[in-house]
């Protein structure tokens, strides 16, 4: 298939999600959405490309008359936002492309009440890096991996939760992440990231909402790395199976029983089960390759 895309993204360069892009079209270009000078490069670029996906999750980045030149010359318009925040945002709203695409369901039904066109699109991972055979980092055999940013709803949550832990499993579980305490930081490196994950036998999820559909791509990370199996905090419409690809918890007393119980060595070959169901799982819907399919599938239907 001859098709033209423009990424204007959050993390361009060779990553995960740029290279599947790079596969499925024939002619690929991108352009940093932080670039200074990005209105400017898009008034006067010649590209006429027939998709363009963008990443612009603040304010003042594009300005809505470049977004319509960009349909106007015939480019059918994504924008992607795989972040939460407390309510979808004016500008967003306001933004005249095809098609707004979220990773929770609140902010697609809070557009389609406005009349514009909203879908849900996956946040993505990347295999080659988040899998079960490479480095192992030594951690501790419970870990959560997660930035203490203490102005969400689940914020206090996740603090309270890492106290608990800390409390009912001295010396065996782990915090890491940006001001989450002294256990360390992955942030800056998905390569550690994962070899962290190689080392744990249990890794916890929990987003800083509870949204239907929505969860950061920490979840997508445990299940592809493949060796710890995932205690998730619930949320509405978990496109995941309680029991088959992970374990969901609801309260502090439940995900301490579930640890105790995946910690215990008679529970292992089902603990190796589940992981395993999980990593398979995610590696056949989850992956960028399936999310830039989603993409172009948005493009195609608009052809009719």
């Amino acid at each position: 298939m001859e098709l033209k895309i423009l990424h204007i993204g959050i993390c361009t360069g060779m990553n995960g999600l740029t290279k599947q892009f790079r596969l499925q079209s024939s002619e690929y270009r991108e352009i940093n959405s932080g670039h200074q000078s990005l209105n400017n490069i898009l008034r006067e670029d010649t590209y006429r490309p027939d998709l363009v996906f963008m990443q612009i999750q603040c304010e003042n980045v594009i300005r809505p008359e470049i977004v319509q030149a960009m349909r106007d010359r015939g480019s059918f318009v994504i924008n992607w936002n795989g972040d939460m925040r407390d309510q979808c945002p004016p500008w967003m709203i306001e933004l005249p492309v095809d098609v707004s695409c979220f990773t929770n369901m609140r902010d697609v039904y809070e557009m389609r009440a406005f009349g514009k066109r909203a879908e849900w699109l996956e946040i993505g991972y990347d295999p080659e890096i988040y899998h079960p055979d490479g480095e192992v980092i030594r951690t501790y055999p419970i870990v959560f991996f997660g930035n203490n940013a203490h102005r969400f709803p689940m914020s206090q949550f996740r603090q309270d939760m890492c106290f608990y832990l800390k409390r009912k499993f001295p010396g065996q579980f782990g915090v890491y992440g940006i001001h989450a305490g002294s256990d360390g930081n992955f942030n800056t490196s998905q390569h550690h990231e994962s070899a962290a994950y190689r080392f744990a036998k249990i890794a916890i999820n929990v987003s800083h909402y509870e949204i239907e559909r929505y969860s950061s791509d920490r979840m997508l990370r445990i299940l592809g790395t493949g060796t710890a199996i995932c205690l998730a905090k619930w949320y509405p419409d978990m496109p995941y199976e309680d029991g088959v690809h992970l374990r969901v918890w609801r309260t502090l007393e439940e995900l301490e029983s579930l640890i105790h119980y995946y910690l215990h060595p008679d529970s292992e070959p089902e603990r190796l089960k589940i992981v395993e169901r999980g990593r398979q799982y995610v590696l056949s819907t989850f992956t960028f390759e399936h999310q830039v399919r989603n993409v172009i599938k948005l493009y195609e239907e608009s052809k009719g």
